[in-house]
This record gives C-alpha cells, structure tokens and sequence, in this order.
C-alpha cells in the first residue's frame, strides 16, 4: 500500500464524522491541505474495501458517507 494514501484515510473519516454524507468536490474542500488525486486515490481504495460507501446520483455525481455499524456488528448502509 502507498503510505501516503494511508495518511488520508483518517483526515477523510473525520470529515465525515463531522460533516455526515458529502460529494468528493465538498471533501477535497475540507482537506485543503492535501491534493485532489490522493483523496480521490484514498477514497477509491476505501470503498472498494467497503470502509466508505460511494453512491451514485443522477446529476449531482457521487455521494461519500460511512457505513453504520448495526448493533449486531452486521454493516448497514446509510
């Protein structure tokens, strides 16, 4: 793995902690310290690992949110 994309991986859960749901361009907003291409990178490998949930909206582009945790330790998707 690319230690760098590593170190995005918890500046973008805090963002989503905070924030709760949000498109990619609000995400790069609120990591002005950091590029475009390695949130995207780290964003890309997170939900394909199912760490964040990437949802698709017709028109407005992708929506990044975390998965909740169901009390009985199963993923739910929000």
């Amino acid at each position: 793995m690319n230690r760098l994309n590593d170190t995005m991986e918890d500046p973008i859960i805090d963002v989503l902690q905070r924030t709760g749901p949000c498109c990619l361009d609000d995400l790069v907003v609120q990591l002005p310290n950091h590029d475009w291409s390695e949130i995207f990178a780290t964003v890309d490998r997170m939900s394909r690992d199912g760490r964040l949930v990437l949802r698709r909206f017709p028109r407005s582009g992708y929506q990044l949110s975390l998965p909740l945790v169901h009390a009985a330790g199963k993923e739910v998707y929000a």
